[in-house]
């Protein structure tokens, strides 16, 4: 049975705790869930609100922060652990597994609607779905850093978090194969087409509950103990409406039990406004989020502008004549079947190009690696670079750290053939792992997962070996802002900087009149990442594959802060 390490601040029967916990805690009841709940007792931090839930209905157990495995240590509580090699992290992958694991001992449990119609519901990381960035960020920092003043002095504005959830129920369902999901039995109510043909929100992403209302119902309970629910009520009419279907839910009913009871309150004191937020649903394919006006497009007059702006600076782009580590010599042919491409079953068209971009990879960080050192393979995938420096490395301990659970799962399957004893697997989002490691290393992970990685190094004082992908992606999210480095966001502003970037994705074939354009943007985004990581006194290395034509995406970055530099 999987240990689910939860968060609280105070144990009593009223615990004190901050939302993530309650949520989970919420879910685990929801689902009668059997897993082994284990409170970690922590110290509350500055400026964080936190809530009572009654844990006096659940099982656990009391566990010292100081005593819970490495794993659970190693990342943002709340965390599963399903075993001492493998954890599961954030706030929306933790609650799957939750309900994964009752759907495996009961399959018609009824909490396997909440993984949505195909089973895919919260999967995508925030930083790529609007959807799971407003469950799992958006809505838990509303709630988590909600001012904490006394009730009869609350804000007079409401959280845009919940304006942002009426427009959302305001808007057109979001259905995949429309059809198939009416004409299926499970899901044979007709109510989720309204008159004009026009999918409508019953709950949260449609016609039936899934586990997004659940977060969003706790979070919106929360706030209606802190806000007079009568009046927010009155002001948001259609999250009223989704908030009394829910609890109209028996199972919902029942867990309510140990949440706060809403207060009683004195609607004379409270003249509450709705912020103005976009009208818009929370879905990425909503057709407001792409208005011509709004969007970047690489023309070529901008991408010249932007680029002659650039050059004004007179930053030296040139890139190394060779990559770190290039004068050591790889040996495919002592590497066992499952530790390469082939074994990863990746198609034949593409082997040869992985063995070179692979070989890239493993090359700088065989001649940086010591006895003793954590890799992290941040954005892993199914492990083709992790499980193969984890072979050629066995003195080093390698983490494949990776969000979608299938392509983990095909990583264990490798190591397990492989017998290594070297491999720990995080199914989390990169900013949760939070532990200790020397090296960390990622090939192409995508936009702004390679700025992420880099910026986990630097926290570390880790070494980086990064090969960056899909240019066109960056984009400012709640972690981080570009341009990167200070000397550029002094001098560029952020939409001319996007513009590079998205040119950057032009990098065709040699014929093509773009690409040589394509890879010049390509220079200046990643010279960027190079002098940020230099104002944290790293040397830093930046070339191309050897061969270049591997991948169009052929820019290795190779970052050891300066002291270290000595042992190298």
């Amino acid at each position: 049975m999987d240990d689910a390490y939860l968060e609280v601040y105070s144990l009593s029967e009223l615990c004190l705790a901050p939302i993530e916990t309650i949520v989970t805690l919420f879910t685990v009841k929801y689902c009668k869930s059997k897993v082994n709940v284990k409170l970690v007792p922590s110290k509350q931090k500055p400026l964080e609100r936190a809530y009572t839930i009654d844990i006096s209905t659940f099982v656990y157990e009391v566990m010292d922060a100081n005593k819970i495995p490495y794993s659970a240590s190693s990342c943002e509580l709340p965390i599963i652990v399903v075993n001492r090699t493998s954890c599961i992290a954030g706030l929306c992958a933790i609650l799957r597994q939750i309900i994964k694991e009752v759907v495996v001992e009961c399959p018609k449990h009824y909490c396997r609607k909440l993984l949505g119609f195909k089973g895919s519901c919260l999967t995508a990381c925030s930083e790529a779905s609007i959807w799971t960035k407003f469950c799992e960020v958006d809505l838990i920092l509303t709630v988590k850093f909600l001012r904490q003043d006394d009730d009869d002095a609350i804000q007079s504005e409401l959280p845009s978090s919940m304006a942002r959830f009426e427009r959302h129920m305001s808007q057109p369902a979001r259905l995949h194969n429309l059809y198939k999901y009416t004409m299926s039995k499970k899901y044979s109510d007709k109510s989720i087409v309204s008159r004009n043909g026009t999918p409508e929100h019953i709950y949260a992403e449609g016609s039936c509950v899934t586990l997004a209302d659940i977060i969003i119902f706790v979070c919106v309970h929360m706030l209606l103990t802190v806000f007079s629910s009568e009046t927010t009520m009155k002001l948001l009419p259609l999250t009223a409406k989704w908030y009394k279907r829910m609890i109209e839910d028996h199972v919902i009913l029942d867990c309510l039990e140990c949440l706060p009871l809403l207060k009683s309150q004195d609607m004379t004191k409270f003249d509450y406004t709705v912020p103005v937020v976009a009208n818009q649903s929370l879905y990425k394919s909503d057709p407001n989020r792409h208005k011509p006006r709004s969007r970047i497009y690489t023309k070529q007059d901008d991408v010249q502008y932007s680029l002659e702006l650039f050059k004004t600076l007179n930053i030296e782009t040139e890139l190394d004549l060779e990559p770190f580590g290039a004068e050591l010599n790889f040996d495919w042919s002592i590497v066992p079947y499952d530790a390469t491409p082939e074994g990863g079953f990746l198609p034949p068209a593409r082997l040869k190009k992985k063995h070179e971009q692979l070989q890239n990879m493993c090359k700088p960080v065989m001649k940086l690696a010591k006895p003793g050192d954590i890799i992290v393979d941040f954005c892993s995938g199914s492990g083709h670079l992790g499980i193969l420096v984890a072979y050629l490395l066995p003195y080093c301990t390698v983490v494949l750290l990776e969000n979608k659970e299938e392509s983990l799962k095909r990583a264990k399957e490798r190591v397990k053939r492989l017998k290594l004893t070297n491999v720990e697997f995080y199914q989390c989002n990169l900013d949760y792992f939070k532990g200790h490691f020397d090296i960390g290393m990622s090939l192409h992970a995508c936009g702004v997962a390679t700025d992420l990685v880099i910026r986990q190094c630097i926290k570390e004082k880790a070494i980086f070996v990064c090969c960056p992908c899909c240019y066109g992606s960056l984009h400012d999210c709640h972690h981080l802002t570009y341009p990167r480095s200070n000397i550029l966001k002094s001098h560029i502003d952020q939409e001319k900087y996007i513009i590079i970037s998205h040119a950057a994705d032009q990098t065709h074939d040699e014929k093509n009149v773009k690409t040589k354009q394509g890879y010049e943007c390509m220079a200046i985004v990643d010279t960027d990442r190079k002098l940020q990581a230099e104002e944290f006194g790293y040397k830093v290395y930046l070339s191309k594959f050897v061969p270049k034509t591997c991948t169009p995406k052929n820019h290795i970055l190779v970052g050891i802060l300066r002291k270290k530099i000595v042992s190298v």
